[in-house]
């Protein structure tokens, strides 16, 4: 698909060597993938900082309150595989669109019990929505880098990869502030679950009517040419990485602080609450 009319930066931006130029739609595409990613986080951690009102509200466990967010962690391990199979063969704006109609549809899931007359089981429905939700969480922050290589020219990469990264813990934090804001007694719930679908909702709209192209058709830089031309296949590259003791040993070293900052994210409130503070 070519270029639109009017799409491309100015001259100054440019650059005729190569054929390589940058379009201003990769900045649609950088704000779609935030907005789904930090929607995507306040679903995780929607529950958790009001675990124990929501758990009088559906009759809950605490342990069943719990697993709304360790789901997301324990759907992570095998999905992140087929995630990145799927970045890589179907391309960055399949895996776009596939993450913001998952992540829209678990978060409606999850808001059934509230709308459904009589629901039978609300915790199958909060499990059910949240698993969906886990789903479409390996597929975008798996995205950031890949956007950045394909989209943004060299001196743009690590602005854009910022920004999308860091749209994540930025939807954690919304999710510790908004949920008690929203929540102050057991029938403000169902609020709280139609508030935290219109994020999703406009994210998928996004993603469903403005992303086109999961490549650019001219290349920004050579850099971006080199990574959409010569990237590994899905089985050669991870064996690749799993002989590279560098990575391994990063991903070990990473991957345990992000469980248990994860992990801590989830069980504040009841780790706090107890001792005296509020939600």
């Amino acid at each position: 698909m070519s270029g639109l009319p009017g799409d491309e930066d100015g001259p100054a931006l440019n650059s005729g060597r190569g054929g390589y130029r940058i379009y201003r739609r990769r900045w649609l595409f950088l704000l779609v993938v935030s907005l789904l990613s930090c929607s995507n986080a306040t679903l995780w951690l929607s529950f958790a900082p009001v675990a124990d009102t929501v758990a009088r509200r559906f009759l809950l466990s605490m342990e069943q309150i719990n697993w709304l967010s360790l789901v997301y962690l324990v759907v992570s391990i095998p999905a992140g595989l087929g995630a990145t199979w799927v970045l890589d063969t179907a391309g960055l704006r399949w895996a776009t669109l596939l993450s913001a109609w998952l992540n829209v549809a678990g978060s409606a899931l999850r808001a059934l019990p509230c709308v459904l007359p009589t629901p039978g089981a609300p915790f199958a429905f909060l499990l059910g929505g949240q698993s969906l939700c886990a789903l479409a969480q390996t597929l975008v922050v798996f995205s950031p880098a890949k956007l950045a290589a394909l989209w943004f020219p060299e001196h743009q990469r690590a602005l854009a990869n910022t920004v999308a990264t860091m749209s994540n813990p930025l939807g954690v934090l919304v999710a510790n502030l908004l949920s008690p804001a929203l929540v102050r007694e057991e029938n403000d719930v169902p609020i709280m679950l139609g508030i935290y679908i219109l994020p999703a909702a406009l994210a998928c709209l996004l993603a469903t009517t403005c992303l086109w192209e999961s490549v650019p058709p001219s290349p920004p830089s050579a850099g971006a040419s080199q990574s959409s031309s010569s990237s590994q296949s899905f089985c050669t590259g991870m064996k690749l990485l799993v002989r590279n003791k560098a990575y391994v040993l990063l991903a070990l070293c990473f991957g345990g602080g992000v469980g248990i900052f994860s992990s801590f994210s989830a069980l504040l409130e009841q780790v706090l609450c107890v001792q005296g503070y509020s939600n």
